[in-house]
């Protein structure tokens, strides 16, 4: 759909057309969906989300700029509202952490783009952590997602710390050659600097 369409969209929405947010919500629904799902880690309540997101949009339609873009303000409202439910329900995951961090300190102006290649970005780890032996996953799962010290892994484990730095070292040089093809946007490189120091 081209942004002229758009335009009209908001302007019918402005004047309470609630079959044109019905056509919004279908075009726009399933990538913030998975816009959402990529900061919070969790597909269901990405959903309730998004949908309190066109709500609040339907509330407040009087208030809408039909000379601005609707995706655009679409995306940061559902990255506002993500923020605020990592802020507001008790998850402790460091995935969570991590990516509030990223975001916070990001443009609210994140644009469609710069969301994707964060989805891209966490589907690859998701790859890399897969092709992980059982025992390298685990350890690295320990270290960067549970925050737990080598010494605290091995005792966990029942296995030396040794072994706990060897294979570290594997797994995070798997997972940067993994993630290697990202490591020129600005956002991957807060990320990867929080996934691969010492204490996440």
């Amino acid at each position: 759909m081209t942004e002229p369409d758009y335009f009209s969209l908001v302007k019918n929405i402005r004047q309470n057309d609630k079959k044109s947010l019905e056509a919004l919500f279908r075009l726009l629904y399933t990538p913030l969906r998975n816009y959402a799902n990529v900061i919070i880690n969790s597909k269901e309540d990405a959903e309730d989300i998004v949908q309190e997101v066109f709500l609040k949009l339907w509330n407040s339609r009087g208030d809408l700029d039909e000379n601005k873009s609707i995706k655009t303000y679409l995306y940061v409202c559902t990255k506002h509202s993500c923020l605020n439910w990592l802020k507001h329900t008790k998850v402790r995951s460091d995935y969570a952490r991590v990516m509030a961090v990223v975001y916070e300190s990001s443009s609210d102006e994140l644009s469609p783009h710069e969301s994707l290649v964060v989805n891209d970005i966490e589907s690859d780890l998701s790859i890399a952590l897969d092709e992980l032996p059982t025992q390298c996953r685990k350890i690295f799962e320990l270290s960067r997602f549970e925050g737990l010290k080598y010494h605290e892994i091995a005792s966990r484990l029942n296995i030396s710390i040794k072994t706990v730095e060897t294979q570290m070292s594997r797994a995070l040089v798997k997972i940067r050659f993994q993630l290697k093809k990202h490591s020129t946007t600005p956002h991957t490189l807060l990320w990867l600097a929080i996934i691969f120091s010492r204490k996440l």
